[in-house]
């Protein structure tokens, strides 16, 4: 009984931090001038360890570029949200069985009436094509627009906050992708107005404006937008720099 009682135990341990996952806020006072906002959170994730490996990792990239190491790049820490999912106590004493008395059998009823059941045939797939994402998309501190012309799509930002809180808005209207849709993938390029200056060790490492490859994939109810990093150019030595727009929701 006591090895029956240990097992049960780590089983509901187990299952009670399945519903558990963490993330984290940041702000940014200068991030904008990299393509980003100015605040936002990521997550969740399913472990502490994830969350702080993302923060870190976060926490490096915008250091090699000017924006990190406390000057003006700030993670919050790591935080936990959810409940845990606690498995129901097993019955101390199971009730006897009980006969079922005899019934009749009945036939099931036929009910005519058209709106009880949906046809096959009349559920309707999603929207196919680049007019299927057209609108506004958000992120936790952005809005955006994706606008379609022929079969080409441009992405704009269009709101984005410019303080932690949200109270400071800017309306910048500016594209931030340039491509098309194959399929469920966005394949295009990020366009970099300006160079981006920042040093590493004392060297000048900054990244040069121009127009870096990117890819998003549309969720198949197109609900979201999952982007991968831009990888930015570098000269010799320096360490890589990529920025990512993150994962968009239908606004």
């Amino acid at each position: 009984m006591r090895t029956v009682a240990f097992i049960l135990a780590a089983l509901a341990s187990a299952v009670a931090t399945a519903s558990v996952t963490y993330s984290f806020d940041w702000y940014c006072s200068g991030c904008s001038k990299l393509g980003m906002g100015s605040n936002g959170r990521e997550g969740p994730y399913g472990s502490g360890s994830a969350c702080e490996g993302a923060r870190s990792s976060l926490g490096a990239s915008l250091a090699s570029r000017g924006c990190g190491g406390g000057r003006c790049f700030n993670a919050q820490p790591c935080v936990a949200s959810g409940q845990p999912d606690l498995p129901p106590p097993p019955a101390a004493v199971s009730a006897p069985a009980r006969i079922a008395p005899a019934s009749t059998r009945v036939a099931p009823i036929y009910d005519p009436r058209p709106d009880r059941v949906r046809r096959a045939d009349e559920v309707k797939p999603p929207e196919e094509g680049p007019e299927a994402i057209s609108g506004r998309w958000r992120n936790s501190f952005s809005w955006y627009e994706v606008r379609i012309s022929n079969d080409a799509v441009q992405v704009a930002l269009v709101e984005t906050c410019r303080t932690p809180d949200c109270l400071r808005r800017e309306y910048p209207n500016r594209p931030v992708f340039l491509g098309k849709l194959e399929g469920n993938r966005l394949v295009g390029v990020v366009p970099i107005r300006q160079a981006i200056e920042s040093e590493q060790n004392g060297r000048p490492c900054g990244t040069p404006a121009g127009e870096f490859p990117v890819e998003g994939r549309v969720s198949e109810d197109r609900s979201a937008i999952i982007w991968k990093n831009a990888q930015l150019p570098v000269g010799e030595g320096c360490a890589p720099v990529s920025i990512s727009l993150g994962t968009w929701h239908r606004g």
